[in-house]
């Protein structure tokens, strides 16, 4: 089994699409991780009203890197698929920002590794975040460092 689809995208992610991707006869659990924009944060003073996620040229094919990493590790026998989709561009709260399908003949696994490659994107992907405030305030995230080395 593979990394079926990793993509970062202006076009609004197609949840069920994903899982689709995903879902095989042989796998018995399918996990799903969906990410959305929330209306607080933090960091904000006051409600958030969308978030514009930029990210580095690179992003595109390193998502792919990363996530073929996670699965080298926690998946040697080649028993998952998984499909990913990370957002970029302004969204709106309860917008889909970030989605990870992955599937596995059992759910020990389908969780595990749908986990790792959460939290591997969010730490390596090139991708920041500028948050919009209610009141016209704007904040950027992760500008203090730079995700995935580049």
């Amino acid at each position: 089994m593979a990394v079926r689809l990793a993509e970062v995208t202006a076009d609004p992610i197609d949840v069920s699409r994903l899982l689709g991707l995903v879902t095989r006869a042989s796998c018995g659990a399918q996990s799903l991780f969906v990410g959305t924009v929330r209306d607080n944060d933090l960091g904000a003073v006051g409600e958030v009203v969308g978030l514009d996620y930029t990210c580095h040229p690179s992003a595109n094919t390193r998502i792919g890197q990363i996530i073929a990493e996670e699965v080298a590790k926690l998946d040697p026998d080649a028993q998952c698929d998984v499909a990913a989709v990370h957002r970029i561009g302004r969204l709106a709260v309860g917008e889909a920002a970030f989605v990870v399908a992955v599937s596995s003949p059992h759910r020990k696994l389908a969780f595990e590794l749908c986990e790792q490659v959460v939290d591997a994107v969010k730490a390596q992907l090139p991708i920041w975040k500028q948050q919009f405030e209610v009141d016209g305030r704007s904040s950027w995230s992760g500008l203090d460092s730079t995700p995935g080395g580049v």
